[in-house]
């Protein structure tokens, strides 16, 4: 039905635009325009749907069928054919004016496509490149959660690129074109990003679940499960899950986000009936809702059974459920139930990205990225909507208990006399337990201090001058100096995220890692790769991440090799300019087999190295201005003229009056060399 409405709607345009000439040829697209944001194709993308799923690639290329190429109807991002048995077979054409050759990436950023191959033709070479859900994540040529196919294109040439698509999933195509550098850098704040909502999907559900064991009370229960289950779909439907979870499951990527929407819906009609009261408060409402919990255990049987037969079925009867949930939020509302406010407030932001997920995948809207990532924004606001809900319920019961010891106040004097004699009693034991406990963090900080002191030697040969200076007692930056030979020497700085007890006790077992393997007589970047992997062993689970550069400094041959994890760049001071230490790899703690770049300058006499940690430049004042890189960068030219240690008595000096009684957010730690 999809294709036929497809087809008829092609025709009507071809007829309507003939004077356009609108199967004439496609036009070339210039990857020389590329930036840091990507180009989106559809509108440049000419479309063939083959209702047989017969066509090959050699058929599709015969000029019988190059002429049925059409434009079809799509938004500024993505065509979006809806549910259809068709194989779509898309083209565009792609121009390298420049000489030299260009590393490209084509985007599919939707992860629900079970064949997504690419051909790309040229007068120089042929690529064929399957991929799609059936693909192991380990064959695909780019490990990501979307489909990724990087591409070198040869200088001052034209090529041909074909995307083969077939679905029996909803079949969105938001097709990106990106420089390669810049989709690295995307995929890293990406990934940063997708960490950050499940740390706190995760978080609330941690919490949640002690209040439970502390109150007994099951909605606490069902919002944690309510939060990892929506959690898990919105895993599922960003293709997180397929990278992480089920890297291998076909099987998995075409069932699972229906299947657990049915479970996130189960679970929203049994927490609602239980918050909400709705067996006493709308009885003849309640009902239904049961009648509906029992049908969304049955659909999703029919489902695996005959995925083509109920698909539809499946995807309207979620859309409905959702909003019989938002119809008994709102009578209970009417009803003056306070913490129907709550619920009505929380569930509509859900069910506006389920309704808009919906008419996306049935095709009455065009997918984009606000279409796509509906879901992910609603569940959030959804979450945090329900927190507050089940913070206001727990508000209600403490008034309660308030009003109830109230009426009985007078019998309970001399208890309340009893209680602040044990009040004063643990008081005074607090204050030992707190006297203890400076004594312990005073104890911490000179551990660390003393792990950070370096052999007297390799700093005067170094003519190295260093600043550490952790926001409280003890911080998360950390650094190590070590000799390889008679003429090479080894810096490592490093900073974990966030700062004080925790980070510390972080950067300390860290450090006892990289004590194993920093006199490996091994490139910067292969022992950042072990140094990856030995943390992603050990602390993974401590979801903390790690930024970390590691220097080489050669004075033989005058060289400097380096690799960074993320890590803000060093500066290399010439006599007329400033060189940077760009990172050469994302994060440690974010992938497992992180591969890592490396690269190499040289020095002279009277050059100057300074390598710091970001609590040297993100600092701001009252006003909520950053101190910012440039400015130290100008500070580090303008003082070239003073030694090392007055340069960074200096630096310190002008951040205290640049913070101008702000306290530091942040460890600082620098480092200078002088050579």
């Amino acid at each position: 039905m999809k294709g036929f409405y497809n087809r008829s709607l092609a025709l009507i345009l071809s007829l309507f635009l003939g004077s356009f000439e609108i199967f004439a040829d496609d036009l070339k697209i210039n990857i020389n325009s590329i930036g840091s944001s990507p180009l989106y194709l559809t509108n440049s993308m000419l479309v063939l749907e083959d209702p047989t799923n017969i066509l090959s690639f050699e058929a599709v290329q015969s000029a019988s069928y190059q002429s049925k190429f059409i434009k079809v109807p799509s938004s500024k991002e993505a065509f979006n054919f809806s549910y259809s048995k068709s194989t779509y077979w898309l083209r565009v054409h792609l121009q390298n004016s420049d000489p030299t050759p260009k590393d490209i990436v084509i985007v599919v950023a939707y992860p629900r496509l079970k064949t997504m191959d690419l051909y790309f033709q040229s007068p120089k070479e042929f690529i064929q490149i399957h991929s799609g859900y059936s693909v192991p994540l380990s064959f695909r040529p780019y490990k990501s959660r979307f489909f990724v196919f990087p591409i070198q294109f040869s200088g001052n040439s034209n090529a041909t690129i074909y995307l083969k698509v077939n679905s029996p999933n909803a079949i969105n195509l938001p097709i990106q074109l990106w420089d390669k550098v810049a989709y690295d850098r995307h995929e890293i704040d990406d990934h940063v990003v997708q960490a950050l909502y499940f740390g706190i999907a995760f978080a609330m559900a941690v919490f949640n679940l002690f209040v439970f064991f502390i109150l007994k009370d099951s909605n606490y229960l069902f919002y944690v499960l309510l939060v990892l289950s929506t959690a898990l779909t919105i895993a599922s439907h960003n293709g997180i899950a397929s990278e992480y979870l089920w890297q291998n499951s076909p099987w998995m990527d075409q069932y699972s986000i229906n299947l657990l929407i049915s479970i996130v819906l189960i679970l929203f009609l049994v927490f609602m009936r239980n918050l909400l009261n709705t067996k006493k408060l709308v009885p003849k409402l309640d009902f239904v809702s049961k009648v509906l919990i029992i049908i969304q255990m049955i659909l999703p049987v029919l489902y695996i059974l005959s995925f083509d037969s109920f698909i539809k079925i499946m995807v309207v009867s979620h859309s409905f459920t959702a909003f019989w949930i938002l119809v008994n939020a709102i009578t209970c509302s009417f009803r003056k139930e306070r913490i129907a406010y709550f619920f009505l407030l929380a569930f509509a932001f859900l069910f506006s990205a389920l309704i808009v997920s919906t008419l996306r995948a049935l095709g009455f809207i065009p997918t984009n990225s606000f279409t796509i990532d509906g879901p992910q924004f609603g569940s959030a606001a959804e979450m945090l909507l329900l927190a507050f809900a089940l913070a206001d319920r727990y508000n209600t019961i403490i008034k309660e208990k308030e009003t109830a010891e109230t009426l009985v106040k007078f019998n309970l004097e001399k208890s309340n006399f009893d209680l602040e004699e044990k009040v004063k009693e643990r008081t005074q034991i607090l204050n030992r337990t707190l006297s203890a406990m400076r004594r312990d963090l005073f104890v911490a900080k000179k551990i660390q201090e003393n792990s950070l002191i370096t052999d007297p030697t390799l700093i005067k040969r170094l003519n190295l001058v260093y600043r550490y200076l952790p926001v409280s007692e003890v911080g998360g930056d950390f650094f190590d100096i070590c000799q390889l030979n008679e003429f090479k020497y080894r810096i490592l700085i490093a900073d974990a995220t966030g700062h004080g007890v925790h980070a510390a006790m972080i950067t300390m077992a860290i450090k006892g890692l990289y004590d194993n393997i920093k006199t490996f007589e091994l490139s910067p970047s292969k022992v950042m790769e072990i140094f990856n992997e030995e943390f992603m062993d050990n602390f993974v689970s401590l979801n903390s991440l790690l930024t970390a550069l590691i220097v080489d400094i050669d004075i033989a041959t005058k060289t400097i090799q380096f690799a960074s994890a993320g890590h803000p760049p060093a500066v290399l001071l010439r006599k007329n300019q400033i060189q940077l230490l760009e990172k050469t790899g994302r994060m440690m703690g974010l992938k497992k087999q992180t591969h890592y770049g490396q690269s190499e300058l040289t020095w002279d006499v009277g050059d100057r190295l300074f390598v710091f940690t970001d609590g040297v430049f993100e600092a701001f004042n009252l006003k909520e201005e950053e101190f910012g890189e440039e400015s130290l960068y100008h500070l580090f030219q303008s003082t070239r003229n003073l030694g090392l240690a007055e340069v960074e008595d200096h630096l310190l000096k002008t951040l205290q009056i640049f913070l101008n009684g702000q306290d530091r957010q942040d460890d600082l730690t620098i480092l200078g060399i002088d050579f």
